[in-house]
């Protein structure tokens, strides 16, 4: 028998959590460790393209790239799973540190801007031709032109890191809008938690959100539908999304003075909410 309210335990555990500095440090290391492993992956990426430009750049029969063993792409393939694996648990530290419901996107930046370094450094490297424009062949001599394909992988050299570095400014773009987006929404929240009203809400209908993989269809999370009155007597209704799939309560923060508002309006789905179980709009 247990005399404390799991809801409550919960709830403690959460906050005591949010703030611990030793969650910081956990996302600085996995950070750092994603730096690192993207490296790799980069890297390894570069020495696999590498190949397929060497094939396409020179015959078969030019064997000065043969002696040096593959391992980079074999490094970069334990570099991918490092950075995946770090990366996410960089984005949970950092999700139960600042108390969000959902991890920041800053880990993905990271892994994308140290694979182009990887990738660059990689390319610096690369096996020149015997001569531009033409796949030279040392031993019976028969010459073939360039095509497309081969003048393409030629400059793959610039364009592959340049590629990689446009795909770091966009995850960079993305990463400040999310930055910025949870910082309102967090600003928002803390307000209402102090000036706000709670009220608790009806449940109007549960729509179970489905996803397949290779083992068969499973619940990935639930839109809930819920339904309050404000101070005026107005019903309103309001929809989130939610992981959670067994929906039993539920209870809204909202604004007085503009209860129509949805974007000062968070739902929460537990019986003593934490910080980060108080939903906004999406």
């Amino acid at each position: 028998m247990n005399t404390v309210d799991p809801a409550k335990a919960r709830h403690d555990r959460i906050e005591r959590l949010r703030g611990d500095r030793r969650l910081l440090a956990g996302a600085i290391l996995a950070s750092a460790v994603t730096l690192v492993c993207g490296f790799f992956a980069g890297h390894g990426f570069g020495d696999l393209v590498e190949q397929f430009r060497t094939m396409a750049i020179d015959s078969v029969f030019d064997d000065r790239g043969d002696g040096a063993p593959p391992y980079g792409p074999l490094w970069g393939t334990f570099g991918l799973l490092g950075c995946l694996a770090s990366g996410n648990l960089a984005a949970a530290a950092m999700r139960r540190y600042q108390g969000r419901s959902s991890g920041p996107a800053f880990p993905v930046v990271a892994a994308f801007a140290a694979s182009t370094l990887g990738l660059w450094c990689s390319s610096r490297d690369w096996l020149p031709p015997l001569a531009v424009g033409t796949a030279v062949d040392p031993v019976f001599h028969e010459d073939e032109k360039w095509g497309l394909w081969a003048w393409f992988l030629y400059y793959a050299d610039w364009w592959a890191p340049a590629f990689l570095s446009a795909l770091t400014m966009l995850a960079l773009w993305y990463a400040v809008q999310v930055s910025r987006r949870h910082a309102e929404t967090a600003r928002t929240r803390e307000w209402l938690l102090r000036h706000g009203r709670r009220v608790p809400a009806g449940i109007v209908e549960v729509k179970l959100r489905l996803a397949g993989d290779e083992s068969g269809t499973r619940v990935a999370g639930a839109n809930v539908t819920v339904v309050f009155t404000d101070g005026a007597g107005v019903r309103h209704w309001v929809t989130r999304r939610t992981r959670d799939t067994t929906i039993v309560t539920a209870e809204v923060l909202f604004d007085p003075a503009s209860p129509a508002d949805d974007k000062k309006i968070f739902v929460a789905f537990r019986r003593h909410p934490a910080l980060s179980d108080w939903l906004p709009a999406r």
